[in-house]
């Protein structure tokens, strides 16, 4: 049975599809240019059909780098619809500009121009991911890698970068909650392109896409190997871990700052077209800022209160992740301020040193003061009740006070010794006595083996002279 063989010349990274050299086990040497009869056209038919490993690489690669750069250009587009939006919300809702203007459809449609184009960059994104993922798993056909949750994710995408405010004046009818006027509802007037304007936030998850395949964990060769050796998915979460391991308190501090800013011109666009005298409060920037810091920081003070269902669920979004962000600055302070090892060895030795000086002096109290009790009641008991005063009765319960004191000071001193030995095991400690006591037990296997070596070799060795002896005895006997 033939086995064919890579030419080694033939390059991993960047190779040509002019060269196919192909070595069998019985030294023959065969091209695609070749006429050697039926197994030439299978052999070219196995070539068609398997790529060699560096063509499947460097297809891989340029794969890769393609879809880098798709996402970027899909991020930029998504950017720059929102960035028109905004420009175009802010000039109408400061009356520069009327929604029926032509500035105001020229700014629309080239929204709408960039997320055509962003739709038609993600398409062109999620082709080159099935290419590369029927690539990684050497699959023949592509519809194999549209699976109902790839499908689904694509189809959510393409919706979620959909939406976009369309050109015209369109109203629609809102509902706002007077929380001054004993919490009466009442219905307004609101343009229609506030709630097309929203959803284009949702764009945004593009930055956590980019994040990740700029990341230099998931570039890299070396990284993803090791990955795919310990089950490890490279996807945002794991991007993200690493993120806070390395750097948490800037990824926290721009996670904190990004949302703050979002939310507040959030809550503003929700809350300015109530009734005039809440348009007044709700629609200055400065307080929807005030609203969603001190709902983020979860004080909640009341003065000023949103209206409208959006704008309250954005407080309830604010309020939400405040707590979780809470809970990553209790963490990440934790961890800044927990003593590296060496800082808590010397700690602790430290503190031993101590905690020994104290059990000194209370041991060297104990004796003292048991001498002073021994002493008085001595005397005690040469005067008798009669010649026993006051004073020397108080003087003795003062020793007895002062010997039970230094009795549990001792006492006190042991538990802190105890419970200061408990703190200092740590996981890693217990690690490096595993360690050191499996290899301690690999010495004394070999050290066994080698010595069972010798006794079988020396077993041997007495067998050859028992034999030798025996074979002696026979032949004096003869």
């Amino acid at each position: 049975m033939s086995s064919i063989v890579e030419d080694p010349g033939i390059p991993l990274i960047g190779m040509t599809k002019k060269r196919k050299v192909k070595y069998h086990s019985n030294n023959h040497i065969t091209t695609p240019n070749s006429t050697n009869g039926q197994h030439t056209k299978d052999l070219e038919s196995h070539i068609k059909r398997f790529a060699t490993v560096g063509s499947r690489l460097a297809r891989r690669k340029e794969l890769f780098f393609r879809r880098k750069r798709l996402c970027d250009a899909s991020l930029l587009l998504a950017l720059l619809g929102i960035a028109l939006m905004m420009l175009e919300t802010e000039l109408a809702a400061h009356d520069i500009i009327t929604r029926d203007q032509w500035i105001s459809v020229a700014l629309k449609l080239t929204v709408t121009a960039t997320t055509l184009g962003c739709l038609a960059v993600m398409l062109w994104y999620h082709v080159l991911d099935v290419q590369l993922f029927t690539i990684n798993n050497s699959m023949e056909d592509w519809r194999l890698a549209l699976t109902p949750r790839r499908v689904v994710t694509i189809c959510v995408e393409f919706v979620v970068c959909a939406v976009h405010p369309i050109p015209g004046l369109y109203e629609i009818s809102w509902l706002t909650m007077d929380s001054d006027n004993h919490l009466t509802a009442s219905v307004v007037k609101i343009p229609l392109d506030v709630v097309l304007s929203l959803p284009m936030f949702l764009r945004l998850y593009l930055v956590l896409r980019c994040i990740m395949l700029h990341s230099r964990l998931y570039q890299d060769a070396s990284s993803q190997s090791l990955g795919a050796l310990n089950r490890i998915n490279f996807n945002f979460r794991f991007i993200f871990k690493s993120m806070m391991a390395l750097y948490p308190d800037y990824a926290l501090s721009l996670l904190m700052l990004a949302f703050f800013m979002l939310a507040s011109w959030t809550l503003r666009l929700c809350e300015m077209y109530n009734d005039a005298p809440h348009a007044r409060v709700h629609g200055n920037f400065l307080n929807s800022m005030w609203v969603v810091a001190i709902t983020f920081l979860t004080v909640g003070y009341g003065d000023i209160v949103p209206n409208s269902l959006c704008g309250r669920g954005v407080a309830v979004m604010s309020g939400m992740m405040g707590a979780g962000c809470t809970a990553l600055v209790v963490a990440v302070l934790a961890r800044k301020l927990e003593l590296s090892s060496a800082e808590k060895y010397v700690h602790d030795f430290v503190l031993e040193i101590d905690m020994g000086k104290r059990l000194k002096t209370q041991a060297a109290n104990v004796v003292k003061h048991g001498w002073r009790l021994y002493k008085l009641n001595k005397e005690a008991a040469a005067a008798g009740n009669e010649g026993f005063s006051k004073r020397q009765a108080r003087r003795l319960l003062k020793q007895q006070s002062h010997l039970l004191r230094a009795i549990y000071g001792i006492r006190e001193v042991k538990a802190a010794q105890r419970r200061l030995g408990d703190n200092a095991l740590s996981m890693l400690d217990v690690y490096k006595a595993q360690m050191d006591a499996g290899s301690q037990l690999s010495t004394i296997r070999i050290r066994q083996q080698a010595l069972e070596d010798k006794v079988s070799r020396l077993e041997d060795k007495m067998q050859l002279m028992y034999d030798k002896l025996c074979s002696l005895v026979d032949h004096s006997k003869q």
